[in-house]
Parts: C-alpha cells; sequence; structure tokens
C-alpha cells in the first residue's frame, strides 16, 4: 500500500511538472529531512550509518534529529582532531558507536588530505569538511595547496566495519560524505547482508561517470532516486511514506 501510494504521489507530480506546477510539491515531498522526520517520529527506534561524520555537528541536520531519538548508530571520521570532537560531541551516547577510521577497498592506512589547523582561520567554516583521499580536490574549492596537510590514518573496508559492529543488521539510514570516495563505498555495500532503507551519499564532487553509475547502481537496487544539493538520496518506497 505505501509503495503503491508514493508511486502515485510520483505520477502527480510528473504531471504537474509538464504543468509547470510541479515545483513546490517536489521540493517539499523531496527532502531528506522531511522524510526522516515522517517516518522516524521521537518515539521510533533509528539505525543509521555516517562515514565522514566530521565533529558529528557541522554542516549537516542529521545530530539534531539523531540525539532526539533512540538511536543507535556508527559514526566514522578519519582524521584525529575532528574524532576527537565527535567523540565529546556524542560521549552521552553509548549507543553510538565511534570509529577513528576511514573507509576504504584494499588499504589499511591511507592518507587524508585536510586543511592544516594553522591556517583555518583564513577560510569560511566550511573549509573544515573538505578532508579528502583525493590530493587534488582542494583546489576545487579554491584552496591555496600551501594550506593543505597530509594525515595518515587507519582504514578499513566498510563490511568489516558492519561485521564488528553493526549487531542489528536493520539499518535505517546510510550517509556519506567523503568528498569525491562515495561511489566507491557505494559500492562496498552488501545488499544481502544490510539494506538501508535510505542511503544519501555527496554527489557533486563525483565524475560524470561515477554520478551516472551510483544512481544505476542504486536504481538497480529497487531505489527510488532524487537529487538534493550536492548529494543523492535512494529510498526504498516499499518502507518510507513521502507523503
Amino acid at each position: 500500500m505505501i509503495y503503491l501510494i508514493n508511486y502515485l504521489l510520483i505520477l502527480g507530480i510528473k504531471v504537474k511538472n509538464r504543468l509547470g506546477r510541479g515545483f513546490y510539491f517536489k521540493r517539499k515531498l523531496f527532502s531528506s529531512k522531511e522524510i526522516l522526520e515522517k517516518n522516524f517520529s521521537r518515539k521510533k527506534t533509528f539505525n543509521f550509518i555516517q562515514v565522514g561524520a566530521n565533529d558529528g555537528i557541522s554542516f549537516d541536520f542529521l545530530y539534531d534529529f539523531i540525539v532526539q531519538r533512540n538511536s543507535e548508530g556508527i559514526v566514522l571520521e578519519p582524521v584525529k582532531e575532528y574524532f576527537a570532537e565527535l567523540m565529546q560531541n556524542y560521549k552521552d551516547f553509548p549507543k553510538i558507536i565511534k570509529i577513528n577510521k576511514a573507509i576504504h577497498l584494499s588499504k589499511k592506512r591511507v592518507v587524508i588530505n585536510r586543511i592544516s589547523p594553522n591556517v583555518i582561520g583564513k577560510y569560511p567554516d566550511w573549509v573544515k569538511g573538505i578532508a579528502s583521499l583525493n590530493s587534488e580536490h582542494h583546489k576545487k574549492t579554491g584552496i591555496e595547496s600551501n594550506d593543505i596537510i597530509e594525515e595518515e590514518v587507519k582504514a578499513d573496508t566498510l563490511m568489516n566495519i558492519v561485521s564488528q559492529y553493526l549487531l542489528n543488521k536493520k539499518l535505517d539510514y546510510f550517509q556519506v560524505d567523503t568528498e569525491g570516495y562515495d561511489y566507491e563505498i557505494i559500492k562496498m555495500i552488501d545488499f544481502n547482508i544490510i539494506r538501508p532503507t535510505i542511503i544519501k551519499y555527496e554527489f557533486v564532487n563525483l565524475s560524470i561517470e561515477d554520478q551516472i553509475d551510483s544512481k544505476l547502481l542504486l536504481e538497480k537496487q529497487g531505489y527510488y532516486i532524487f537529487l538534493e544539493l550536492g548529494d543523492c538520496v535512494g529510498v526504498d518506497l516499499k518502507k518510507i511514506k513521502l507523503f
């Protein structure tokens, strides 16, 4: 029944788009924050994984959503400075597992390119969020190369993390923000073991080819896809109400 109602709603929006009237409804319905709030009330449990959590608070609405519910999950942040802040921000939430690692397909240690703490005051607040495996990534944002430092961090595969820490394989929400490595992480999901109800990943920093392939991968798994600013969101319409 949920799927049928969602399908009819999406069909109605497509018709309104053709008439030039669908923008408002699409913007209102296809918001990851709105969808989460509609489907997970404060009385419900909420199970999640967040890859690239930074300090847990900056640049995202997710922290406020998580702490207002009976949440269990995993937050991963490789940069030691940001991880220390993450630990502090989640110190009162023992059901949130904090892991100081990057996700990588094969390596146990990787180099993260991040802004130097000595020059962070030169730039807007968002500069804290540009840490990346890609040594050239900072050039997209106008950051001077001399202000970028390398930090070697521990790494593991996604499914190793899942097998060790996700005791309840039910997963409501999976979010990735790794400044360009997002599709590689999406490809690591073993959908026979975990099937997130909602998947959200940073889309804007992927190559055109990876943007196309990542959407196709999720569509083949049965997710309905929409874009939200610089992110891509995949929703299981059999479990999630859009209305």
